[in-house]
């Protein structure tokens, strides 16, 4: 069949709602035209949930424009000109260019234009810088918009976290009916320190369906604990420019921040409290890792230093596992160029393990290793209050971060001129002054709680409770003073001596802000 009788279609659609020209029209329509003009429709290119503005991967767009540029087909049909693109001439130019050279035609049923005819070209370059003005225009009245709803503490739209749903007189947060109990477990087992599998496996023994009515899992859960609005807090998604000036979201989550006064805005009702809150994403940073920009759960290991003992091979620095009865370098069992060190195991905990049980019974209440001891305990005893004590902190550093930066755009960037500019700098970093100085204030009435760590200082205490303990609650105590442990890579043929190739690496009290 010669391919000036065969067309494709191309189908898009930024979002799929009521009210909107669903694909299923726009097939419709598109095929309509092709019988009614002696075509036949080889293939169906469709693009749902893409932007025809925005800086995205458009598969559909792709396929349908390389089929018609290759020849394998001599027509392609949009049902209007903005669902082919609403980036102007700039790219409808370059398609029409493209689809001239290898003697196709573009056709939009809607708009009544086809290609073939020379007066078209230049209705479509009208036609396609009306459709991105309207789309600059609409992205600036739906920004607009949302800074007001924002400023008013309403939902802007989308799916509110499990357990919440929206209130259509206030347009806040508040309980569901049926949820919130299930949403409350979740949050009590989480701050309870039950894995997130664990929490997602009980969910789904009693058949309490996630919010996209299949299973929960432990990626569902992270993410329904990290949502600010499930604290009751406004949320906003992370953006950043991308080199052609485009705004794209990373997917990063964050409390919304007014940009009068800095401070965060309450949505409405919360399932936790923001103190709880911080609380779980402590937990949930010193239970995880980052990989490939998402946090993943860390692994629980059984052996005695699973998470203490690394590759001491200089410029590896990898952590190692005990494989067998060896520890074994993660980097060389991987492929890397690392050469690899290994261990016997049971020799290498036999050593940590008598360097633990001698070194604390020798040591004075004062030594800093005692002092960074009880630092380590006393974090781990009473978690909640240094989850609120470490928040306030790293409020503070972001306070005076942003006052920081507003210094800089008055004094060297220059950004606030005129008296107007002034009086609102004033204002603003007044404001950032009395928050920094209250939670300051805050800071100072929160407890310092303490332990008693001189039972650890009795070597027949200590001795006699390692005895008692299994490797997880021996593990507990060794990285109460160990801060990691290295092992060498050997000789082939040499005995091993652990004085000489394990390097024990011992606590010392963490760095604390100054009040």
């Amino acid at each position: 069949m010669h391919q000036d009788s065969i067309c494709d279609l191309y189908l898009r659609l930024s979002l799929d709602r009521d009210g909107k020209t669903a694909i299923e029209r726009q097939e419709a329509d598109c095929r309509a035209w092709a019988e009614r003009n002696g075509l036949t429709v080889r293939k169906v290119h469709i693009d749902r949930g893409r932007s025809g503005y925005k800086t995205v991967e458009r598969k559909g767009f792709d396929a349908a424009l390389a089929a018609v540029t290759a020849g394998v087909v001599g027509t392609l049909i949009v049902w209007k000109l903005d669902r082919l693109s609403r980036r102007g001439i700039g790219q409808v130019g370059k398609v029409l260019d493209d689809i001239e050279k290898a003697s196709g035609r573009l056709v939009s049923v809607m708009d009544g234009l086809d290609t073939s005819n020379d007066s078209a070209r230049m209705i479509v370059a009208m036609l396609a810088e009306l459709a991105r003005t309207e789309s600059k225009n609409l992205g600036t009245r739906v920004g607009h918009a949302k800074r007001y709803l924002r400023s008013k503490g309403q939902w802007i739209g989308g799916q509110p976290p499990y357990g919440l749903r929206v209130d259509p007189e206030t347009k806040k947060l508040v309980h569901d009916a049926e949820d919130a109990v299930y949403a409350r477990l979740i949050a009590d087992e989480a701050l309870a320190g039950k894995s997130l599998v664990k929490i997602a496996r009980l969910l789904n023994e009693y058949e309490i369906l996630s919010p996209r009515g299949g299973q929960w899992n432990a990626a569902s859960i992270m993410q329904l604990l990290r949502s600010p609005a499930f604290a009751g807090l406004m949320p906003e998604t992370e953006s950043v420019e991308t080199d052609d000036g485009e705004r794209k979201y990373t997917g990063r989550v964050f409390p919304y921040r007014d940009p009068e006064t800095l401070d965060t805005v309450e949505i409405g009702e919360g399932i936790v409290t923001v103190g709880e809150r911080d609380k779980i994403l402590r937990q949930l940073e010193e239970r995880t890792f980052v990989h490939a920009g998402k946090r993943r759960p860390k692994a629980e290991g059984t052996a005695l230093l699973t998470g203490l003992i690394f590759c001491g091979v200089p410029g590896c620095g990898r952590r190692m596992h005990r494989v067998g009865n060896s520890y074994q370098c993660m980097a060389r069992r991987a492929g890397n160029q690392c050469p690899g060190a290994n261990a016997m195991a049971d020799r290498v905990d036999e050593y940590v393990a008598e360097s633990f049980l001698s070194k604390l019974p020798a040591l004075e209440p004062t030594d800093p290793l005692v002092v960074a001891m009880a630092d380590r305990w006393v974090h781990r005893s009473d978690p909640e209050t240094f989850a609120k004590r470490d928040a306030i902190k790293a409020e503070i550093e972001d306070e005076e971060a942003r006052l920081a930066d507003l210094e800089d755009a008055r004094y060297v960037r220059g950004e606030f001129k005129g008296a107007a500019a002034v009086e609102r700098y004033n204002r603003l970093t007044g404001r950032l002054r009395e928050r920094i100085d209250g939670l300051r204030a805050d800071l100072a009435t929160l407890p310092m709680p303490s332990v008693d760590v001189t039972p650890m200082l009795d070597s027949e205490i200590l001795r006699e409770a390692w005895g008692d303990s299994t490797n997880v609650e021996r593990r507990e105590r060794l990285s109460l003073a160990i801060e990691r442990v290295e092992v060498s890579k050997g000789q082939r043929g040499r005995r091993f001596v652990p004085e000489q190739r394990v390097r024990i690496e011992w606590a010392t009290v963490r760095e604390v802000m100054p009040l």
